[in-house]
């Protein structure tokens, strides 16, 4: 037994340690401690104070590129604005010389001088003819400075030019001045108010009390200021202001008794001026800057919530506006049944998909009537084609063949030398007159289509002589003949003669085929052609924005008679017209 002296000596109370820390080391938290959370927390420490450095120059460039951005859009937009004045009163002056009474002319278009504190027409000399208001609109010693305005720009204007500046530059700058002079002389002048003016186009970057903005013409002019970090008696010594005359947008970084400020500029287009930023960044930077430090401190609760945001994020967001945004995609193309299966989310998104489909209701009905419209429109130019056509036949035409056999008779009759030349010019003028006449009829009312049939009108279509002589069209037939309904007989024809129309004018084809397919439940009409072919838009709703517009009327005729129509063609591979009847019947559609 060891006595408590001997347990007491240093040698064996290492001894009995030795085992207590092996099992302390041994165990999973110290180890995870020691192996994981130890050296992450110190990794992190010394990142977080050794990028301070980091953080401070990247928060510096980050509010100066953010300013830049700021400033660059709010000068544009100053620039859009001024264009827009301008341009509406070199409008108003192109147009100003065909109205009787300028003020009345003025009165008119009232509504389009939203943004003018006045607008009237001038003479030469300086004289008031109208404007609007036409009272308080041009007070006595603005009319005086207007005509000291429009005496220095005679005989320096432009034609069609015109002039923006400012007006009363000794009493301060409150009023631009736009003007432009119309082809007699006069001059249309607008007025503008500057404060109203630029705190509307300033509007998004002016709402920060940090924040400095100033609107300079020149050196020593500033046209409008919002805030006080930029003494306005030192203009001209201030660095972001001489850097800001270069003409070009920029950043400029210096020192103060505050502390560093960043100055962002960009011209103002067309007008000479300049905007400037003025900030004190490190007010925007230190409070960040800090909570970079404790950042370490709050990653585990940030992981787990931001682990939780995401899964709440995935399933009841990204998921459910996922699965809308391909129903969305289905009803683009027509498919008013797609978004009637719910696709969960938070309420907000299941609002959405009601009222989308509530919208594709309301869309499908309005494509319903719409065709029903066409549908009508369709028949009715079919109908008036018909009467002309029977018109043409049955009055014109038997008149040119009462003209024509009159005509006749008088040759036969042995004229003198003289006449019978003269008449037999008439005779072949009226039989030409005839045989135009005739094409023409066939056009407007394709008998053979109604006598006898798709097959022999689709034939008798291939063979038409009107067409280019280097273009050869073959027609074919597949499966037993049969007759359909006179309207889907009609919609056929009608798209076989613009897809050939089509194959005629742009295609530059060689030849061309007409196949019609006459499957138990279906019919099936195809026109192709050799031609330089063209690049089909992936939606048929693009077909009247890029002008394919005999594409667009096929296509609805294909719909008006329940067919389905694809047009398939690339560059260089020629184009194929596919026409798909389903399940017709002999006198039904």
């Amino acid at each position: 037994m060891t006595s408590p002296r001997l347990q007491n000596h240093p040698k064996n109370r290492l001894e009995n340690s030795v085992p207590f820390l092996s099992r302390l080391w041994q165990g999973l938290p110290l180890q995870l401690f020691l192996a994981v959370v130890l050296p992450l927390t110190v990794l992190l420490l010394v990142v977080t104070f050794g990028s301070l450095r980091l953080h401070h120059q990247a928060m510096r460039s980050l509010v100066g590129d953010r300013n830049l951005r700021a400033v660059q859009a709010a000068a544009a937009s100053l620039g859009k604005e001024i264009e827009h004045h301008k341009a509406l009163v070199g409008l108003i002056a192109s147009t100003v010389d065909s109205q009787a009474d300028a003020a009345a002319y003025l009165g008119e278009i009232q509504p389009y001088l939203e943004g003018f504190r006045a607008v009237g027409v001038w003479t030469p000399d300086g004289t008031l003819q109208g404007a609007y208001p036409p009272s308080e609109g041009f007070p006595e010693p603005e009319r005086e400075q207007i005509r000291l305005f429009l005496e220095g720009q005679n005989g320096q204007r432009l034609p069609g030019e015109v002039l923006f500046d400012v007006l009363g530059q000794e009493q301060g700058i409150t009023t631009f001045v736009t003007a432009a002079s119309s082809p007699s002389g006069r001059w249309v002048v607008g007025l503008l108010e500057a404060a109203p003016f630029f705190q509307q186009g300033l509007a998004g970057i002016s709402g920060s009390p940090r924040l400095t903005v100033l609107v300079i013409r020149s050196r020593d002019q500033i046209l409008y200021q919002i805030g006080s970090l930029l003494p306005v008696e030192n203009l001209q010594e201030h660095p972001g202001v001489r850097n800001a005359g270069s003409g070009e947008s920029g950043i400029d970084y210096f020192q103060t008794g505050e502390g560093e400020h960043v100055v962002t500029y960009s011209p103002v287009p067309s007008t000479g001026w300049v905007l400037m930023i003025e900030e004190s960044w490190e007010e925007i930077a230190s409070p960040l800057l800090q909570a970079t430090q404790a950042a370490p401190l709050i990653l585990i609760p940030i992981l787990l919530i931001a682990l939780l945001a995401l899964w709440f994020v995935l399933y009841q967001i990204v998921r459910p506006l996922q699965a809308l945004q391909g129903q969305a995609a289905r009803l683009g193309q027509g498919d008013f049944a797609a978004n009637r299966e719910p696709v969960g989310g938070v309420p907000e998104i299941q609002h959405l998909q009601k009222a989308l489909e509530q919208m594709s209701g309301d869309l499908q009905a309005a494509q319903d009537s719409l065709h029903e419209y066409i549908g009508a429109l369709t028949a009715g130019v079919e109908n008036e084609r018909r009467n002309l056509a029977r018109d043409l036949h049955d009055d014109t035409l038997q008149a040119l063949i009462v003209l024509n056999q009159h005509l006749q008779r008088a040759l036969r009759r042995r004229p003198e030398p003289g006449e019978e030349e003269s008449l037999t010019r008439i005779q072949s003028l009226v039989q030409q007159t005839m045989t135009n006449l005739r094409r023409v009829v066939r056009g407007l009312r394709p008998i053979y289509l109604e006598d006898l049939g798709l097959v022999a009108a689709l034939g008798m279509l291939a063979t038409d002589d009107e067409r280019p002589a280097n273009l050869q069209v073959r027609f074919s037939l597949a499966g037993p003949e049969r007759r359909l309904n006179p309207e889907i007989e009609m919609a056929l024809y009608r798209i076989a003669q613009e897809a050939l129309s089509n194959v005629a004018r742009h295609a530059r084809a060689q030849q061309a085929w007409i196949t019609l397919s006459f499957e138990p439940d279906q019919v099936i009409l195809e026109i192709r052609d050799d031609g330089k072919g063209f690049s089909v838009p992936a939606e048929t709703t693009a077909y009247a924005r890029q002008g394919h517009y005999g594409l667009l009327g096929m296509q609805e005729r294909a719909e008006l008679i329940g067919a389905r129509l694809q047009v398939t063609s690339a560059p260089g591979e020629g184009t194929s017209v596919m026409v798909w009847v389903p399940e017709p019947k002999p006198g039904q559609g």
